[in-house]
């Protein structure tokens, strides 16, 4: 017969009360060997796993105990429970406080699997209580450590990620204390796991690093040390297991902070140790983590490579196959890993896995399989106990069905919910869609999904989840947005930022802030709009330190998710009868903003440091006189704002021109400036037209300022274009012949101070020969007019360090920084940049330098002092093709790594041109300096120049294949 836990207690209390008088016997200890919880940061809810139980030590154990146990282990739950009901009443009876309080553990561990919260809470409530009366002997505290840590994962399950840390943390100082490492291992992944619930997946990287002895210079691995870690996990038992779950936890954590191939690496590893132990629930759960990280590779990929064939996805598929070099391959492999996961027992895993494979079956359109799978989530996730990872399971469940209605339906307007801009990353480019094949009646009606985000809402309200009900109400909002209730979405949109605004959650805050905004648009309150918009971007602001706060549980991608908060809400601003100066301002900023978020979400931190102050200061005090040119592309127009030197207010211009049309031009444009066989004529077809739309709607402005030097804020695909090469029709001049040039990721982001009076020294690095990296599957073509290029530059700077060939290795070019201040660092040698930080480099003759490592390389031995590098130069980059995030690399380049200014290619030209150019720019740059005020922009100009006006007609070099890719990043003076 089932005994009632408020009776339970109060029994309990009393017999307890009794047996202070009672001569206590020797106490049969019982110690807690915790299953380590299922750690993983999914696409979908978070489980409760099953934590072990607490086993007995003596040689004569009680059967209660022993029936219990394997109750719980088979997965009887509720059986378990009674028993550990009455074994923690017999120990009472006899008065051993300690067993009872480690058989109450067992029970409010139980009671979490059945998701019997409040009984678990008061469980554990009195265990605790019980131990903190018992004397501080070290079995004592081991207990007490063990209890918090069971107390932990309950405060986790219902939503209390915060507290749970701190419980978690309570438990290591204990374990640490008591010298025992196991438990202290397996309590930093417990707060591993909560840091990730909160956002803070920089720390939890670190402290899973920490249990796992790596050390690490910014989270970064090496691939000796992975092989040396995988070496040391060959054991077999709990501590294997631990093992393979801090490898799987890390590798979780690796691809949420952008680090995905070495999440992969890691992740295999995992699986494989798994495999090894015959653990399969971490086998599973492994699988499922694996799935995860692929599909963000994909993802990746899918932004800047077409689907060219439709996928079929098959459970024959290799969740560890390495041939995933396609977007259609990587999908694949993802898909063959969630089949896997799929299989678990644990209803949990399952249950995700089956989420995360209909999420990819709707981005890819697989009709067929979404028809046999929907029905098996539906029914799996009504079976879930109630918790704080079944809650946001339904969220994933709603969020997949608004992306199906969307695929079925793809019209998505401004004015729809902001719900919708999370549907798939790839879907727009696939060419798979095969017919809508899908049944009817598995196309959900907006009021089938508003059940199921008010089952979650009332599930988070029972748990007094505030997190999950403040989700829960704004996805409520968007359903009722798109079912067109306006008041109705209004209501609930509202209610969930009141109910944030209780608790610090700004990656919830500013997705309704966001909603909220573009439901006064529909209602034409415009100020109303405008008041939210700047709420959003504000709250942004403040996310900038951790961006990928957001829920990974529910999906995210930067272009879909933050970058159009800044271009809804600039587009608000400068609509015809709103842009006034203060909107002007407004708007201004928010596009800095936007390259700042930009390139934080490239580089996955925030260390760049920004100064807001010095905007208008930069501009109005440089000599020759600047202007800024900021654009920001809308879907049917393009703005543009002016900040001309001398003058407090902003001029706007709004060419109208679609973002498909502009696209469709700059791609064109791109392609032909990369092909050296085409003439100027095939160039200024192009080149004239977005002239027009960029610069001539502020030509006399410009003109009347006297200007020399015009600075471009570019936005999108517009970054892959040298301004240079914009052809002025009725002139019939390049825009380098008018201006100097300059591009900035913003004015925010340079450290303003002209070279003049430098003493310039510099370190010359180059590459000649053909050279291989197979590891990496890159072939690199000689360079042969490197030595050349060298040598001109010798001539004009006599201060200088050279490296050459195979004396430019990664380590002396390290040494010689380390030791040496060098103003200018010219390195002529293969790179290229890449939408991939991981794929962005720079070559030395033994080493491929990442984009992340060049600023640490430019930085060597100078921690915490200010970097001297006036200019770097990148002379035989290029930039890959069609890629629209690809330069972010290069401006990254020049203000993460510290330089003021970065000169580098968009395209490898490798030739004497390039030679010639660069002897060019430091002759104009030399000469000058200390005697007359030329700027590095003027240098550059003056150096293209040269070659555009070359009348060798054997060598072509006016052709703007040979004189465009240079571009200057950073500071121009």
């Amino acid at each position: 017969m089932y005994i009632k836990l408020s009776n339970l207690f109060q029994r309990l209390q009393n017999l307890a009360k009794r047996s202070r008088t009672v001569t206590k016997p020797r106490s049969l200890i019982l110690l807690i060997l915790l299953f380590v919880l299922s750690l993983s940061i999914p696409l979908v809810a978070h489980q409760v796993s099953a934590s072990s139980i607490i086993v007995q030590t003596q040689q004569n154990p009680l059967q209660l105990v022993e029936q219990a146990k394997k109750l719980y282990t088979t997965g009887q739950f509720e059986q378990a429970a009674l028993v550990w009901q009455k074994t923690a009443e017999g120990f009472a009876a006899q008065g051993d406080n300690l067993n009872q309080a480690m058989a109450l553990s067992n029970l409010s561990l139980t009671q979490q699997q059945l998701g019997k919260w409040a009984e678990a809470k008061q469980a554990i409530a009195t265990s605790l209580k019980l131990l903190e009366i018992q004397e501080k002997t070290p079995t004592q505290r081991l207990i007490q450590a063990q209890t918090l840590d069971i107390q932990g994962q309950l405060q986790l399950a219902v939503g209390r990620s915060q507290i749970a840390l701190k419980t978690w943390q309570q438990a290591a100082d204990i374990y640490k204390n008591i010298g025992n490492k196991h438990k202290f291992i397996q309590s930093q992944i417990n707060q591993a796991q909560a840091m990730q619930e909160l956002g803070l997946y920089r720390r939890a990287c670190e402290i899973l690093l920490e249990s796992l002895e790596l050390e690490h210079q910014d989270l970064d691995i090496s691939k000796q040390q992975l092989q040396t870690l995988t070496e040391k996990f060959s054991g077999t038992g709990d501590l294997a297991s631990l093992q393979v779950l801090g490898l799987r936890s890390l590798g979780d954590v690796l691809r949420v902070i952008g680090n995905s191939e070495q999440s992969q690496l890691i992740l295999a590893e995992s699986v494989k140790l798994a495999k090894q132990l015959g653990d399969s629930q971490n086998l599973a759960a492994g699988y499922f983590s694996l799935g995860n990280t692929v599909l963000s590779l994909g993802n990746q990929k899918a932004q800047i490579e077409t689907i060219p064939t439709p996928i079929t996805f098959t459970s024959s598929q290799d969740c560890m196959a390495r041939a995933n070099n396609t977007v259609s391959e990587l999908y694949q492999q993802a898909a063959a890993c969630y089949h896997q996961a799929e299989l678990s027992t644990d209803a949990n895993i399952s249950a995700k896995a089956k989420l995360n494979l209909l999420s990819l079956l709707i981005e890819t359109q697989q009709w067929s399989e979404i028809s046999t799978l929907l029905p098996k989530i539906q029914s799996q996730l009504d079976k879930l106990p109630m918790s704080h990872g079944a809650i946001y399971a339904q969220i994933n469940l709603a969020q997949n069905l608004i992306c199906l209605k969307s695929a079925v339906n793809p019209e998505v307007s401004q004015l729809s919910s902001p719900l919708l801009q999370q549907c798939g990353v790839s879907q727009e480019k696939t060419t798979n869609t095969g017919g809508n094949t899908l049944q009817p009646t598995l196309i959900p009606a907006w009021e089938d999904i508003a059940k199921i985000v008010t089952t979650a809402r009332n599930q988070a309200q029972v748990l007094q989840d505030n997190q999950a009900q403040a989700y829960a109400l704004g996805y409520l909002g968007g359903v009722y947005q798109e079912i067109g209730e306006i008041p109705n979405a209004q209501r609930f949109t509202q209610e969930a930022l009141q109910l944030v605004s209780a608790f610090d959650a700004p990656h919830i805050a500013y997705r309704w802030q966001w909603q909220l905004g573009r439901l006064r648009r529909i209602q034409e309150n415009q100020q109303g709009a405008i008041a939210a918009y700047t709420a959003a971007v504000e709250t942004l602001k403040s996310l900038r330190k951790d961006l990928t706060v957001i829920n990974p549980d529910i999906q995210y991608t930067f272009r879909d998710s933050v970058a159009p908060v800044y271009r809804e809400f600039v587009g608000l601003l400068l609509q015809a009868n709103n842009s006034n100066q203060t909107n002007l301002k407004q708007a201004r900023d928010a596009i800095e903003a936007l390259q700042l978020a930009e390139l934080d979400d490239y580089f996955r931190d925030a260390c760049i440091e920004a100064k807001p102050q010095q905007i208008d200061r930069v501009v109005d005090k440089a000599t020759p006189a600047a202007a800024v040119l900021y654009t920001i592309t809308l879907p049917d127009r393009l703005e543009l704002i002016l900040k001309l030197p001398g003058q407090e207010n902003l001029e706007h211009y709004t060419t109208t021109v679609t973002q498909a049309q502009l696209k469709d031009n700059l791609t064109q444009l791109i392609e032909r400036l990369n092909d050296k066989t085409r003439f100027a004529g095939e160039i200024q077809e192009l080149s004239q037209q977005t002239y027009d739309w960029l610069i001539k709607p502020a030509q006399s402005k410009l003109v009347d300022s006297k200007v020399k030097t015009l600075v471009f804020v570019l936005d999108g695909l517009l970054r892959n274009i040298p301004m240079a090469v914009l052809y002025d029709r009725a002139s019939q001049e390049y825009l380098v012949q008018k201006y100097a040039l300059v591009i900035t990721p913003g004015l925010q982001l340079i450290s303003p101070r002209p070279l003049a009076n430098v003493r310039l020294n510099a370190m010359l690095a180059g590459m000649s020969e053909q050279r291989s990296f197979p590891d990496e599957n890159q072939l690199f073509s000689n360079l042969k007019f490197v030595p050349n290029e060298l040598g001109k530059i010798q001539k004009q700077l006599p201060n200088n360090e050279k490296l050459l060939d195979r004396a430019f290795l990664k380590a002396t070019l390290q040494e010689h920084l380390a030791n040496a201040k060098y103003t200018i660092v010219h390195l002529a040698t293969h790179g290229e940049f890449n939408s991939d930080p991981e794929k962005t480099f720079i070559a030395t003759w033994d080493h491929l330098i990442k984009i992340k490592d060049l600023d640490k390389l430019l930085r060597s031995g100078k921690i915490n002092q200010p970097i001297s590098i006036e200019l770097l130069v990148l002379s035989a980059c290029k930039t890959a093709t069609g890629d629209s995030r690809a330069t972010l690399g290069l401006a990254g380049v020049a203000v993460r790594a510290g330089a003021r200014s970065t000169l580098a290619s968009l395209w490898s030209v490798n030739d004497e041109s390039t030679s010639e150019l660069m002897g060019e720019f430091y002759s104009k740059l030399v000469n000058a300096n200390g005697r007359k005020n030329v700027s590095k922009a003027e240098a550059l100009q003056q150096a293209q120049l040269a070659l555009l006006n070359n009348r060798d007609r054997n060598k072509k070099w006016e052709r703007p294949y040979y004189w465009a890719p240079f571009v200057l990043v950073g500071n121009w003076l």
